[in-house]
């Protein structure tokens, strides 16, 4: 296994310690998995010896404590800057992922043949959502436009308006089957799901970056500006398949203060990527 690609995930850990430690123990399994390298950020939780145990028995797995609510990508990037520290260069893949996923049995073979034979700097699994009962990628299939974000900023400034549009959204999933079909082939899509990303090396190497200013929400569109800028190669892979439970951390039906840094969020994109 030494000759295999080196693979970094970077997880974060937000009061959720027992499912983190689950999600590595059973689905990386690093202990076996001898290329894979582990980069946790805990930012926020009540148990933390969980994962100073979890890191002290594998020492593929470095731990970083955040001084507060760095958010999922900026937890990321704390995580990867940590890593940098220990090491001269990047690995060949830095996979971005909820700690909420089941991955298929041969994961990591299927992901070191994509490596070393397929081109690609961004690159999205096939993801199924087990709640929502449909396939989250390709996630968006053409670029976002400046209208359909100023509507979502506009739903996301008021607490009850957004509750009143996920129920909408849940509803027409569940009844519809909306998206429930997974797509077969290999695709350029505009953005991919946010609960699993996987970048080659070659993203940071052309200037591609992870550190995300605002808390939550948003990364999927904040890396597709980024492919389209820096002219580089996202694709759907559906030979790679995991499943996501969903909603571990944030809910379905989110918190004010969750809503507020999806409203943030919304307003940073348009401003930054459409000038608005």
């Amino acid at each position: 296994m030494d000759g295999n690609p080196k693979i970094l995930f970077l997880l974060v850990n937000y009061f959720n310690e027992k499912e983190v430690c689950a999600f590595v123990e059973e689905q990386l399994q690093p202990d076996r998995n001898r290329f894979i390298e582990i980069a946790i950020t805990n930012n926020g939780g009540n148990k933390a010896e969980l994962l100073q145990n979890l890191a002290q028995k594998n020492p593929t797995i470095s731990l970083v404590t955040a001084g507060s609510n760095l958010g999922y990508f900026g937890a990321a990037y704390l995580g990867l800057t940590t890593y940098l520290k220990l090491h001269t260069t990047y690995p060949q893949a830095i996979i971005i992922c909820n700690t909420d996923i089941t991955l298929q049995a041969d994961f990591f073979t299927v992901l070191q043949n994509k490596l070393t034979t397929q081109n690609f700097d961004v690159l999205g699994p096939s993801i199924y959502s087990v709640f929502l009962k449909y396939y989250q990628n390709p996630y968006i299939t053409t670029r976002i436009s400046k209208n359909k974000l100023k509507f979502l900023q506009f739903i996301s400034s008021n607490y009850f308006l957004y509750s009143l549009f996920t129920l909408y959204h849940v509803v027409k999933t569940k009844v519809t089957g909306y998206g429930n079909s997974k797509v077969n082939k290999v695709t350029k899509p505009y953005a991919i799901h946010g609960s699993f990303i996987i970048f080659n090396r070659s993203f940071f190497e052309k200037s591609g970056i992870i550190n995300y200013p605002s808390v939550l929400f948003g990364e999927e569109i904040f890396v597709a500006e980024q492919v389209l800028k820096l002219n580089l190669e996202m694709i759907y892979e559906p030979s790679l398949q995991v499943e996501h439970s969903e909603h571990a951390t944030t809910g379905v039906f989110k918190s004010r203060r969750t809503v507020a840094y999806l409203h943030e969020s919304y307003t940073y994109l348009l401003k930054t990527f459409f000038n608005v």
